[in-house]
């Protein structure tokens, strides 16, 4: 059964801790990838609310570029979480766990992805693959620019409204 302690930040409720959207985001990624507790940031990044953009911030604050290239038995012991973590940033936002925010799209991180696959076109190019690989083209499809609204103007009707509704069907 899958619980949640309720003191398990320094004697802090963590439903206090970070409660709304925009702190639990900004905690995220200010994490301390050095000398912060992983299970804080699994908890972080298992809350709903977190946009995508912040989920890629997050998995690229952790250097995965450093890790990428390196065979799982070969990771040093002392960064084994680190990568264990960055695999499963990579699972959540690969399979949608996070969702764009629909006002900002992927705009905060755009640049440091497109470097990201500019790297997995390199390596398929030299007949490589890194450890963590994403799908470029579900990425560039979310727009940065925000929701659009379509309108379209009513189109003007010079008949009468009842002649309308009984004689639209045979108009047709």
């Amino acid at each position: 059964m899958n619980r949640m302690v309720s003191k398990d930040w320094e004697g802090v409720d963590a439903g206090t801790q970070v409660s709304a959207g925009s702190e639990l985001a900004q905690a995220a990624v200010e994490f301390d990838w050095h000398n912060g507790d992983l299970k804080v940031l699994g908890r972080l990044m298992s809350k709903i609310g977190l946009d995508l953009a912040t989920a890629v911030q997050v998995f690229l604050n952790g250097r995965p570029q450093e890790f990428n290239h390196m065979h799982k038995d070969d990771v040093p012991l002392e960064d084994s979480a680190r990568c264990s973590m960055l695999d499963c940033l990579h699972r959540k936002i690969s399979c949608g766990f996070y969702l764009p925010d629909p006002e900002v799209g992927l705009a905060p991180v755009r640049d440091a992805a497109e470097a990201w696959f500019a790297r997995q076109r390199h390596d398929a190019a030299r007949g490589t693959q890194g450890r963590w690989v994403f799908d470029e083209t579900r990425f560039n499809a979310i727009s940065d620019q925000g929701p659009t609204r379509i309108v379209m103007p009513p189109q003007p009707d010079s008949r009468p409204a009842l002649l309308r509704v009984l004689l639209d069907p045979i108009w047709r």
